[in-house]
């Protein structure tokens, strides 16, 4: 091998390490910003849970167990067809959870 061949192979190399080096980079940046943009949704994600359970709680602090009582008699006067029906859906689903 001449001198020559030899700088041409090295320069070669060079070359394609650098490239390789930018597609890295480039790789590393796609990744970080698909991460960031997962951690934000995911952060918005808890902050709706968070709100959710925080006024769960509230309906539990301000209710007690008469007063849930009521609300849902009213709710089954109002709608006894669909409370009918959702009563036999969740009994299908609680027997088949039980018997698995």
């Amino acid at each position: 091998m001449t001198e020559q061949n030899y700088q041409e192979i090295q320069e070669n190399f060079m070359e394609r390490a650098e490239d390789l080096k930018k597609r890295a980079c480039e790789i590393e940046e796609q990744v970080t910003g698909n991460i960031n943009e997962l951690m934000g949704l995911t952060a918005e994600k808890l902050d709706k849970a968070a709100e959710k359970m925080h006024n769960t709680a509230e309906f539990f602090r301000n209710n007690n167990v008469s007063k849930v009582k009521e609300d849902i008699s009213g709710v089954i006067r109002k709608n006894p067809g669909k409370s009918l029906l959702g009563a036999i859906v969740l009994g299908f689903l609680v027997g088949k959870a039980l018997f698995r």
